[in-house]
């Protein structure tokens, strides 16, 4: 499988729903509750070496890696297969993990096909914060649906209460205050005013462009300081339109000066968000320049770009399942040049096979 076809099987994620078996007030897709572990470990783990913090990043995409395949199943299903079946789960996703190295351009299956691993106190770390982005879900459905998410919420605190690491209150603390944040990414839909067969959120999209941009950085072999960057910005880009909206870019260039005016008030509603809490404060002021100017300097050519492709994807993804509203093949036709203009790499045989896999001629 090529780099592009990849990308494409990618966005499963965004149709691959949690809790999916129960009713919900928010419907969290696989790449949305990704999207939120990787903010939660950026900001968590921001004191720590930025070769560590590119590895435990990078682990978060390995995981998600079988879903893609095999949808999600839920915990308690898990729990009961390996009772009844031993080893027979990890046997499951090990077979997945063969199939895809198998048919995986093996240049990325070297880079991407790679588990990291940590001490106990990483473990510890990085498995609380699945739990805490899981408790949030559950916390906000369960205000309608008790029934349904009591019980399974009441057990993800009973782990993490057995979960013995240092400056534990602060983590949970500064999940809590990010997740706030994130969780409105989740009910943000792009491209909102146009039908949509496969919606993407904002949160769901920053996952893609997260993914799109370190494929892109593993393909020219930067150095960890460099994708550590392109990480943190890739995370970061869209985190503002948590506080203004999904403000498209031609409302933006409509007229004259007012996509500065824009790009003023989301400092400022960011600067008043971190302001609020000392925790958050510290923590944000590491990842302004991310924030502010995600298109700056050699790490911004990289997320752009990935910004770009992500738009492309969920284009073709209109496109290859039969929407017809014209607006999204105009806009894959500009994105594909945008993208050949500003792309730091030649993404042209990416760009090829998205463009081959739709079914319609471009």
């Amino acid at each position: 499988m090529s780099y592009g076809n990849f990308l494409i099987e990618s966005a499963n994620l965004f149709t691959v729903f949690r809790w999916n078996n129960t009713p919900a007030i928010i419907r969290f897709t696989e790449s949305d509750n990704i999207y939120n572990t990787l903010l939660l470990s950026l900001f968590i783990f921001s004191d720590e070496d930025k070769t560590k913090v590119v590895n435990i990043l990078h682990n978060k995409i390995y995981e998600a890696i079988p879903k893609i395949i095999l949808s999600d199943i839920s915990l308690e299903t898990k729990n009961q297969i390996e009772k009844k079946g031993k080893d027979i789960w990890e046997k499951t996703i090990d077979q997945t993990y063969k199939e895809l190295e198998n048919t995986l351009d093996i240049n990325l299956s070297e880079k991407l096909l790679v588990k990291y691993e940590f001490d106990e106190e990483t473990q510890n770390i990085i498995r609380l914060i699945n739990l805490l982005a899981s408790k949030k879900e559950a916390l906000i459905n369960e205000r309608v649906f008790p029934e349904y998410y009591e019980e399974p919420r009441l057990k993800n605190e009973k782990k993490i209460q057995k979960i013995n690491v240092k400056d534990k209150e602060m983590i949970e603390e500064l999940a809590d205050e990010l997740l706030k944040i994130s969780c409105r990414l989740v009910t943000m839909i792009r491209w909102n005013k146009n039908h949509r067969n496969i919606k993407s959120s904002v949160s769901s999209h920053s996952f893609l462009v997260f993914l799109i941009a370190y494929i892109l950085a593993l393909s020219v072999n930067l150095d960890k300081n460099e994708i550590y960057e392109i990480m943190a910005c890739a995370i970061l880009h869209d985190l503002p339109e948590a506080f203004t909206g999904d403000v498209i870019s031609p409302t933006k260039r409509k007229v004259e000066g007012l996509e500065e005016i824009i790009s003023e008030i989301e400092k400022e509603f960011v600067q008043e968000w971190y302001n609020s809490k000392s925790i958050l404060r510290e923590k944000t002021l590491k990842f302004e320049k991310y924030i502010y100017y995600p298109f700056n300097d050699n790490y911004g050519k990289f997320v752009r770009t990935a910004d770009l492709l992500a738009a492309l994807i969920e284009c073709y993804l209109e496109i290859s399942t039969g929407n017809q509203n014209s607006y999204f093949v105009n806009s894959f036709k500009k994105l594909k040049e945008e993208i050949n203009d500003i792309s730091p790499l030649d993404v042209s045989e990416i760009l090829k096979e998205i463009e081959d896999s739709s079914s319609i001629h471009l």
